[in-house]
């Protein structure tokens, strides 16, 4: 609507009704409206107030728009808020008042037609948004705003989504090989063999790889609950689940990362993928075990200007809280840049781009089922491009930790401006080749490290077994006195935790995080928990003064017994100690308080006062606590932190006073810590602050100590000149 020519139609007069008409309406109702129609398309609803009868505002309806006009205002004003409830709040002009009554709502109009000739107008404009049942002659008037509102908004927002549109056009389907190899390799990890004992020594087996069922013997294959394996059906890796233990449902999710070119860059389109795999098949929708599907959710735009790469995103969520699901600007609420890439179309996706190079394909062939922020990895390769060499030389962990930026702390130390590998790494080139041949992590590279500087040699398969049971201990690593080689400890320690108890892992966090993780074999954690366990035993041992040149002691059999039993001993060691330590600060804190109480007199008798802790005033006194026990005592009924100072009290450093009342002189009132002649705190029940009468008591307390003090050391430099 042209609002020039609508400003300049005349404003409407009050039109001509009986006054006694207007007086006769009920008191409801504050507004007049009349209607008109110009250029055979455009309503005009003009709205008065009926008390004085000026022009409040108008409102013009085409059969797609709407606009208001001010009419309180000299200025032209334009409102584009519809009656919402029937309501504009802005002017204050009511349609219908609504309440609620014997269980229906009921509608009042608030507004009056002028004359029938303006409620045929207005009923023929809106027809077509009538319904049979209404019992309100406004509400079709709000279904036509309510209609043209929407209007409005999609052609507001067509201007946001045909750009989006015409960007997502030329994307094509992924081609069906992408689907077979996302549940093929990159759900490697998602094979499980179900099994349950049917009689001794043999059991009922379910491969949800193969689908195959059949009798297997225990004795042939070793069976464990979340312990890893090989299916004696078809030969796959796959985890064992005790049907008798198998959750109701196993969720396995990965994000899957696919490569499309474009003509300036290319697009990475991430995608959804989710197994599950349950404990009681469907029987009546699916009789599969295991139900797979796949969607996509974020795309990634990069462009390569000078070399810099620049990255527009998208992703499929609702489109302004529209109801409707779409392509959208990326606004950060999809997480999926921890994913696997899919390989087979790489590098020619990324031909003509700076990431021709880089190899990646090499890095997701070879660990299709671990998630890497791949997306991360195009500004590291820029920024290291010997990030190809990790990738082609198959050290895939360390590959992984340079693109997440995760090489710190206590790991090896990767030097990203080395020449060489060797240099990058640290390492000569026997032990480059054994972390290659074990894909090695940043703890493994750490490891060899050290092991290069003390003359250590492994073999490849004996880091691979000291990593996974001592993790990267290095401390151990260096110690000489060692009773055993490293092997036999290794050794020792996979036998003795073949039944070690497994750590406490669960809850909301562990779950949610190990749908996107490959579980790690229990058998691994329980030779960590008995390695660490063992080094705590021998720091115990040492405590108690055993003879661990004893391999007996050293290296006891039934270990979780002895650790426990030696546990035990500690601990009433320990007590012991504490004890102790307990009764000689006490003894400490008795002497230093007796100590402090007779300086204190020794003070106050050389400036005359007959009773160094009769210091009296406002009904208050001061007394000197006798042990720590008291102190504690103090602490524990004023509900303060004073009980903590005992050890303080005992070497020194501070001096603790009690404020008590004259009249009550053993009943805990006020605590003052006195140190450096000065008073540093003083506190009462639950640490509240002194009152005015003991604020003044403990200042002439302070400035008797300081001139007591002050004349002591006057009487020592008399001393000196005599």
């Amino acid at each position: 609507m042209d609002k020039r020519k609508l400003s300049k139609i005349p404003r409407p007069e009050f039109p001509e009704i009986d006054n006694g008409l207007i007086e006769r309406l009920p008191a409801e109702i504050k507004h007049i409206v009349t209607s008109t129609f110009i250029d055979d398309e455009i309503l005009i609803l003009n709205f008065f107030e009926k008390k004085s009868r000026n022009p409040v505002m108008r409102t013009f309806f085409t059969d797609e728009d709407y606009i208001t006009q001010d009419l309180t205002q000299s200025k032209t004003k334009w409102i584009t808020s519809g009656f919402y409830s029937w309501t504009n709040t802005k002017l204050d002009v009511m349609l219908t008042k609504s309440s609620w009554n014997r269980n229906e709502w009921t509608h009042k109009e608030c507004v009056f037609v002028a004359s029938d000739f303006d409620k045929q107008l207005i009923d023929d404009f809106f027809m077509i948004y009538a319904k049979d049942g209404d019992d309100c002659a406004w509400e079709k008037v709000y279904r036509y705003q309510e209609h043209a509102r929407s209007v409005r908004r999609e052609l507001k927002y067509k201007k946001e989504t045909d750009p989006i549109d015409a960007i997502m056009e030329p994307i094509k389907d992924v081609p069906e090989a992408f689907e077979k190899w996302v549940f093929e390799n990159a759900f490697e990890f998602s094979r499980y063999l179900i099994y349950q004992e049917v009689k001794s020594g043999e059991a009922e087996c379910e491969c949800t790889y193969c689908k195959k069922i059949g009798l297997v013997s225990r004795k042939e294959v070793r069976m464990r609950n979340n312990e890893k394996g090989v299916c004696p059906f078809c030969g796959s890796k796959v985890t064992f689940k005790a049907k008798g233990k198998l959750p109701s449902h196993i969720w396995d999710q990965r994000w899957i990362a696919y490569i499309d070119p474009t003509d300036d860059g290319f697009l990475f389109r991430y995608f959804h993928a989710h197994r599950e795999v349950r404990k009681h098949p469907d029987t009546f929708v699916k009789k599969d075990r295991t139900v797979e599907s796949m969607g996509e959710f974020s795309r990634a735009f990069y462009t390569f200007e000078n070399g810099v790469p620049k990255c527009d995103s998208y992703e499929w969520a609702e489109f302004k809280q529209s109801g409707r699901t779409r392509w959208c600007h990326d606004e950060g609420k999809i997480a999926c840049m921890e994913c696997v890439l899919y390989p087979e179309n790489l590098p020619e996706a990324w031909e003509h781009t700076p990431m021709k190079y880089s190899a990646l394909e090499f890095l997701s062939r070879n660990i299709p089922t671990v998630t890497c922020r791949y997306e991360d990895g195009i500004k590291g390769y820029i920024e290291f491009p010997k990030l190809e060499w990790f990738c082609k030389m198959g050290l895939n962990k360390l590959a992984q930790t340079l693109i997440n930026k995760r090489h710190y702390g206590s790991t090896g130390k990767i030097n990203t401006s080395g020449k060489t590998i060797y240099d990058i790494l640290g390492l000569n080139k026997v032990n480059t080749k054994i972390l290659q041949e074990i894909d090695g992590n940043t703890d493994c590279l750490r490891l060899l490290q050290v092991a290069q500087q003390i003359g250590v040699n492994f073999k490849p398969e004996q880091l691979q077994e000291y990593y996974e049971t001592f993790e990267c201990n290095t401390t151990l690593l260096k110690q000489a006195n060692r009773k055993v080689s490293l092997h036999k400890l290794v050794k020792y320690i996979t036998k003795e935790s073949e039944r070690y108890p497994l750590g406490e892992r669960g809850g909301c966090y562990m779950y949610s995080y190990m749908r996107y993780q490959e579980r790690e074999d229990p058998r691994i954690e329980r030779k960590q928990n008995m390695a660490k366990d063992w080094l705590e035993y021998l720091d115990w041992c040492k405590e108690l003064k055993y003879d661990l040149d004893n391999m007996f002691i050293y290296m006891p059999k039934n270990f979780k017994k002895v650790h426990d039993r030696t546990a035990e001993e500690y601990q009433a060691l320990q007590d012991k100690k504490a004890a102790e330590e307990k009764k000689r600060q006490e003894a400490l804190a008795r002497k230093r308080m007796e100590k402090m109480k007779k300086a204190m007199e020794e003070l106050f008798k050389r400036n005359g006062d007959s009773d160094a802790f009769a210091i009296k005033g406002k009904g208050l006194v001061i007394v000197v606590p006798k042990t720590g026990a008291e102190i504690k005592a103090e602490g524990e009924k004023l509900h303060h932190c004073v009980g903590g100072y005992v050890d303080r009290v005992a070497r020194g450093e501070t001096n603790i006073f009690f404020v008590r009342k004259s009249e009550s002189p053993d009943v805990p009132y006020f605590t003052m810590e006195f140190k450096n002649n000065k008073i540093v705190q003083c506190r009462g029940s639950h640490n509240c602050g002194m009152p005015p009468e003991v604020e003044a008591f403990v200042k002439v307390f302070e400035k008797k100590m300081q001139a007591a003090s002050a004349d002591k050391k006057a009487e020592k430099k008399q001393r000196k000149a005599g």
